[in-house]
């Protein structure tokens, strides 16, 4: 009787063990010892509920980034591997943006890595009329992944500098000094709730992505082509002129200017800044051409003078043609200010309209570069 209930109790452990354990449990307490967390986070009974939560609501997320934007995922994984940061930082970057370079936050967060620009210029990245670098997936990787450096050499474990991205270090400073304790667990209480919801919900939506990135049987199910997501697809920093226009540029490198400026989304017009000269990327294919083709003394130079501007809000009857008719300009130069791509408006919508000439009385602004 007594061998059978130790039989009981052992397979009863056994099953319930099975429950709590994932199949993938060395990858997982992987993933948490690289970021400085103890492994008996995967058991916490509130990240245990909130990760399904994660999962229905952020796969897609992740699925996307993996899907439509493997050409910079292995650019962000090698310098995140030069740089000796953990290679989980990498879904920071898809929690914050989706890995898109055009995202920009209600805070006016720029970017993949979603950077605002006080913070971005003091990392050494530019901001000005002509370009924004927080777009440049590769100098805004640099620039972030310095940032959280700096972040973990202040408070000494990757999870803690994770947070401080998140909701700056003065706010986790003071969590901290609150909870009397740096400990996960105890930072992340409901009901303390000593950082905010965004913040709490922030590392465990990093986690649950990498859990998910990191186990074969739901890529698979996903797409057996995501096994291959982080297949090399190299692009190279190659000098050019300033003042030039981007599609001659492409032509140089056998591009199409609209595959020239996804590699590029830091230039704001269809020009390189003035000055003392610029970079571009191009994909590592096309270097050979560029080599033999480009040459800076046969590039014309083009008017990079930036248009005095108004904002119009658009009228029931109003088309881009009517538009840019009665503000003598064109629809090209409407749609590129505005990056729309098709003609269609919606009522109340806002265009920036450019001014070729000042009229007198009329009250014109400039675009304004956050």
């Amino acid at each position: 009787m007594f061998k059978k209930i130790l039989l009981l109790m052992f397979l009863f452990l056994n099953s319930y063990s099975f429950m709590v354990i994932p199949d993938n449990y060395k990858t997982q307490i992987k993933i948490l010892k690289d970021l400085d967390i103890k492994s008996n986070f995967i058991t916490d009974p509130i990240f245990i509920e909130v990760k399904e939560d994660i999962k229905s609501l952020h796969t897609k997320t992740l699925i996307d980034a993996m899907r439509e934007f493997y050409k910079i995922t292995p650019t962000i994984r090698k310098i995140i591997s030069q740089e000796g940061l953990p290679e989980e930082i990498l879904y920071l970057a898809i929690v914050e943006s989706g890995l898109k370079t055009a995202s920009v936050s209600k805070a006016r967060a720029v970017g993949v890595w979603q950077l605002m620009r006080p913070t971005a210029s003091s990392l050494g990245l530019r901001i000005d009329a002509y370009v924004d670098e927080r777009k440049d997936v590769i100098k805004s990787t640099y620039a972030a992944l310095n940032y959280l450096k700096s972040l973990k050499q202040e408070f000494g474990k990757w999870y803690l500098a994770i947070l401080a991205y998140n909701c700056g270090n003065g706010k986790l400073r003071q969590a901290i000094k609150k909870a009397n304790s740096d400990d996960l667990v105890v930072l992340l209480d409901p009901k303390k709730k000593y950082l905010s919801l965004e913040t709490r919900n922030f590392i465990r939506k990093i986690l649950t992505l990498a859990f998910l990135a990191n186990d074969k049987e739901f890529l698979l199910s996903k797409d057996s082509s995501l096994m291959n997501y982080s297949v090399n697809n190299d692009f190279v920093k190659v000098e050019i002129p300033s003042s030039v226009a981007l599609k001659d540029l492409a032509k140089s490198a056998n591009l199409k200017l609209n595959d020239l400026k996804k590699y590029n989304p830091q230039f704001r017009h269809s020009f390189t800044p003035p000055g003392n000269g610029y970079y571009m990327y191009i994909p590592y294919k096309n270097l050979a051409y560029f080599n033999k083709k480009f040459d800076p003394k046969k590039i014309a130079k083009v008017d990079t003078t930036i248009p005095m501007t108004k904002i119009y809000i658009v009228k029931s009857g109003d088309s881009l043609y009517k538009i840019a008719r009665a503000n003598k300009t064109s629809v090209e130069a409407i749609k590129e200010l505005n990056k729309i791509k098709k003609n269609n408006l919606r009522i109340s919508q806002k265009l920036i309209i450019p001014i070729k000439k000042e009229k007198k009385n009329e009250k014109h602004t400039k675009i304004v570069i956050r």
